[in-house]
């Protein structure tokens, strides 16, 4: 693959790089109003909303410090971002020292555990029922 090609810090110094310019612009530019922002493919497709529909709105919210509006755009987002962050941040920390990343490590019932919740979210987040209602 191409990632195992580059260099492990290289490929950490440019997503870190990659994720401050993102953020900076989050900041500037609201999606929805203003900016380059890609419609959402399976919304537009269905009309349905997909898990990750209002992760550009919430992480907009986010970088403006209004968490309450970034859970109300997408609970999932907020409550992944800590274990997402602890995953880039491990990522980081073993290209810096030039150890050889590990795999998965989780149990096979945990994957499957994460892939309920994603697919309850998605399930639950189209029906008119409280938080979601329209």
């Amino acid at each position: 693959m191409f990632a195992e090609t580059l260099n492990p810090r290289l490929l950490a110094a440019f997503s870190w790089l990659t994720l401050a310019v993102a953020g900076v612009y989050l900041f500037i530019f609201e999606p929805g109003k203003t900016g380059f922002f890609p419609a959402c493919p399976f919304r537009m497709l269905t009309g349905f909303a997909c898990p990750g529909c209002g992760s550009t709105r919430g992480m907009h919210a986010l970088v403006h410090g209004d968490v309450v509006a970034a859970f109300k755009f997408n609970p999932l987002l907020v409550l992944s971002l800590p274990f997402l962050f602890f995953a880039f941040v491990r990522f980081t920390n073993a290209a810096i020292q030039g150890r050889p990343l590990k795999g998965n490590q989780l149990d096979a019932k945990y994957i499957w555990t994460i892939f309920g919740v994603v697919l309850s979210f998605w399930i639950f987040r189209n029906t008119p029922f409280y938080p979601f209602a329209s």
